[in-house]
């Protein structure tokens, strides 16, 4: 398995047609994809990229600038080491500047989806850690969070997968909205730094 994920290319799609037998075995995502993927990238509301093992496509992705806000718990969460997105890496002297912040740059995964027949094999965690390492050394604009929606439905929720690449929840979850939004810092204190603090 480990051999598969060390073979993957990330490549950002220009051809929608190799999305036509694409089939991550979810209903609603497998329908966004053949009816409205190619509709949002050429609309500019988001990026699309494939990773393709060899030449299978086994994953899609997305992703497009977002902001986050913060309320006063949230930053508390995250001062303190509460929060499962780790205490935001920020020089001392620029925390109180940091903290009373009431936005903060941020890249949203706009959309994830994994071939069913390559799900529960650890391609979706390396697609957040793809993504995470080149947000942070990327040099066009300031950037600290992952931001998602992450599917929350009665066919499929994508939430424990994001708790467990290190997302937590922005809100609480509303019944009649079918995503949870979530966010992840990118650039976190070390946990050494953290165990000093205990």
């Amino acid at each position: 398995m480990n051999d598969i994920i060390q073979q993957l290319v990330s490549k950002k799609i220009s051809d929608f047609h190799c999305l036509d037998t694409f089939h991550s075995g979810i209903e609603s995502m497998d329908k966004f994809i053949r009816e409205d993927f190619r509709i949002s990238v050429e609309n500019h509301y988001c990026s699309a990229f494939g990773i393709w093992y060899g030449e299978e496509l086994v994953a899609v992705y997305a992703l497009s600038f977002d902001s986050l806000d913060l309320d006063s718990d949230d930053k508390e969460e995250l001062l303190t080491g509460i929060s499962s997105t780790g205490v935001p890496d920020v020089n001392f002297n620029y925390e109180n500047t940091f903290y009373s912040k009431p936005r903060y740059p941020a890249l949203d995964i706009a959309y994830l989806a994994v071939q069913e027949q390559y799900r529960g094999q650890g391609i979706g965690t390396a697609i957040i850690e793809l993504i995470a390492d080149e947000t942070r050394t990327q040099t066009f604009a300031g950037c600290q969070f992952l931001t998602v929606e992450a599917l929350a439905t009665r066919e499929y929720s994508a939430v424990g997968f994001y708790e467990r690449c290190g997302f937590t929840p922005n809100e609480l979850k509303n019944p009649n909205k079918d995503t949870l939004r979530m966010y992840m810092t990118l650039y976190a204190k070390s946990e050494e730094w953290e165990e000093e603090q205990d």
